[in-house]
């Protein structure tokens, strides 16, 4: 294949040990990709990125000497460094590979957070730096050795290599491969195989304008109560078996504790998704697990809801604005009569000024005050001031997350104040929960977007009432049985006093009939539905 592609001098040793060299080097470089695409790709797509990286660096080297030559390699050189630090970041700090949900994450990601990622992430940088040098340095030395006629052969090779990854796709058996997209399919053979995944959010988001345009037809009946004001509290990246009230050996929850007697603590809450651009939507959504690729179903949500039925909306977020044409968050928080959003993340006490500002605004209606908190976002001890550290244990990773739950117990216990005694009620529930890696003693807490574990799911809810608010009367059975916020939406109506007339009103817990599901759905970071039910658990299989 060599000498298809390229001539080697003759008559010079040790010029020819120097081409020798260059392109040995170049093939190392272009094993790289492939060493950090993980175990998601197969080894098919590995080899066919290992030889267009290969051949995609030769044709580099062949047109450097013009002066667009230049050009293309500083592209290519630039994209290539890019995938590789990608790749390497989420495998390192997160132990997932890229996927179109981390790439929504970044597409709705504002500026301040992405430098503040950079600069806490700076040896990432230096490798992206290290490897674009060696690459263009590399592209530099080999250019000497090519000629026109490299570049032809290289090019034809593409071509036949880019036939024989179409005519595979059309052949095999796997699944994925029948529902990806082209432009998908063919990145996912290349270096540049974490573009896949950007593709296909582009892809999905161009149907975010569904969601606005779609009319929805609701059908309920609403049930007199005497609470007024309704605060709908979204926690983050929370696990129920931290919290003090749930029976953690730690006094994470110490405030939560003294108004044991005021609240519904469901024990067997999960979540539906292990992350925030998922798992949010479909919590507030009347939407199936099955039906998350069409997104004209996110329109019959919570919010629409309430103003439908004559509340006034709120919406304040320590979470970003965001882009109403690539957020789904977004477009339902839009949707609020009144919303508010931290111009930049803070702590999440940064949101009170705001509630006393919807508490105070004079209204007849009833209110629904939604606050989405950041909650435990990794990193935990970036989530609260320095002086809330606690010592809860030995580890530090261990201690930032569990002194971030004590934060946001505090915050509800100010919350509770401001309203203790007005008709009131706060419904708390965690938007997902993350996973515990202990590697070499080494603990670190993730999102579960690939490979996730039970724990990932596993989230607290409960509902808190004032004395002078309506307290419903449930089976207590019903706080022990499963559930999952997939049919929060029904939950919450409930709890809003809006009584739907559909079957689907027994998914709600607050429902006499309320029945569990045979089994726990759940999804991943890329949608692909699961069994919660045969997910390993972190007891059974420590990371």
């Amino acid at each position: 294949m060599v000498n298809f592609l390229f001539y080697m001098e003759k008559g010079d040793n040790d010029k020819s040990m120097s081409q020798v060299i260059n392109f040995s080097l170049l093939f190392i470089l272009s094993i790289v990709p492939a060493l950090l695409a993980g175990s998601t790709l197969h080894i098919e797509q590995k080899f066919s990125m290992v030889i267009i990286g290969w051949l995609l660096m030769l044709l580099c080297g062949g047109i450097y000497r013009f002066t667009i030559g230049k050009v293309i390699t500083f592209i290519v050189a630039a994209l290539w460094s890019l995938n590789l630090s990608i790749s390497l970041f989420f495998y390192r700090e997160h132990d997932i590979p890229f996927s179109s949900s981390i790439a929504e994450t970044f597409i709705n990601t504002n500026g301040s957070e992405t430098v503040g990622m950079l600069s806490y992430n700076k040896y990432y940088v230096l490798f992206y730096i290290v490897i674009f040098t060696c690459f263009f340095y590399l592209i530099h030395i080999s250019a000497r050795y090519l000629n026109n006629k490299t570049n032809k052969r290289c090019l034809i090779a593409i071509f036949i290599l880019i036939i024989l990854i179409s005519l595979y796709k059309n052949v095999t058996i796997r699944s994925e491969s029948k529902t990806q997209l082209l432009a998908e399919y063919y990145l996912l053979n290349t270096p540049f195989y974490n573009a896949a995944a950007l593709v296909r959010t582009f892809h999905e988001n161009r149907q975010i304008k569904k969601i606005t345009s779609e009319k929805v037809n609701f059908n309920y009946d609403k049930v007199d109560q005497k609470t007024e004001i309704y605060i709908l509290l979204i926690g983050e990246s929370v696990r129920r078996d931290h919290l003090g009230i749930y029976g953690y050996p730690y006094d994470t929850t110490p405030n939560l504790e003294k108004e044991k007697n005021n609240i519904l603590l469901f024990k067997q809450a999960y979540s539906p998704a292990p992350v925030t651009i998922l798992s949010v939507p479909i919590s507030l959504s009347n939407i199936n697990l099955t039906e998350l690729y069409d997104k004209k179903h996110y329109a019959d949500n919570i919010i629409s809801l309430a103003n439908h039925a004559g509340f006034k909306t709120y919406w304040l977020s320590n979470q970003g604005k965001g882009n109403p044409k690539t957020s789904v968050i977004s477009v339902i928080a839009n949707m609020a009569q009144h919303k508010k959003w931290n111009e930049f993340i803070g702590y999440d006490e940064e949101l009170l000024p705001f509630l006393d500002n919807a508490l105070n605004d004079n209204s007849s209606n009833k209110k629904l005050i939604v606050l989405h908190t950041y909650g435990s976002h990794e990193p935990a001890c970036n989530r609260f001031p320095s002086t809330y550290l606690k010592t809860f244990s030995q580890q530090e990773d261990d201690n930032c997350y569990d002194s971030s739950i004590a934060y946001t117990d505090k915050l509800i216990s100010q919350i509770i104040e401001k309203i203790q005694d007005k008709p009131a009620s706060i419904l708390y529930f965690s938007d997902h929960a993350l996973q515990r890696l202990d590697k070499n003693r080494e603990v670190r807490y993730h999102h579960g977007v690939n490979s996730p574990r039970q724990e990932a799911y596993n989230i607290p809810l409960f509902i808190w009432y004032s004395a002078s608010a309506t307290r419903p009367n449930i089976n207590k059975e019903n706080l022990n049985k499963p559930f999952s916020t997939a049919d929060n939406y029904w939950l919450l109506s409930q709890w809003l006093g809006i009584e739907h007339n559909s079957a689907k009103k027994c998914y709600s817990p607050l429902s006499e009939c309320y029945q569990t599901k045979t089994s726990m759905m759940v999804i991943d970071g890329n949608k692909k539905l699961l069994n919660y039910a045969l997910l390993e658990s972190e007891e059974q299989a420590p990371q």
